[in-house]
């Protein structure tokens, strides 16, 4: 049986990960953002050209897919190496 403390530092481990992660899926986010001219509520408004847009709506959903496959990941990750450590008794 997993101890809690464990299950906890697991816990935090994929955590970790995760938001590691989400920033980095976010960045590409705000990135596809920027090209779309979707902060032009900093300053003066950007006009976003046609290019602009597919780019930024294609960073946007790269993004987001690295952001959800990154957490997964990272699941994936320490749950093998939680049980292993059970199985051989380490």
């Amino acid at each position: 049986m997993v101890s809690w403390g464990r299950a906890f530092r697991g816990a935090a481990a994929i955590i970790g990960f995760a938001i590691i992660w989400w920033i980095v899926g976010m960045a590409l986010a705000a990135a596809g953002a920027y090209f779309t001219g979707g902060f032009g509520f900093f300053g003066a408004a950007r006009s976003a050209s046609f290019v602009g847009v597919g780019i930024g709506a294609i960073l946007i959903f790269i993004g987001c897919v690295i952001s959800i496959l990154g957490t997964f990941a990272a699941f994936l990750k320490v749950l093998p190496e939680i049980v292993a450590e059970e199985v051989h008794g380490k």
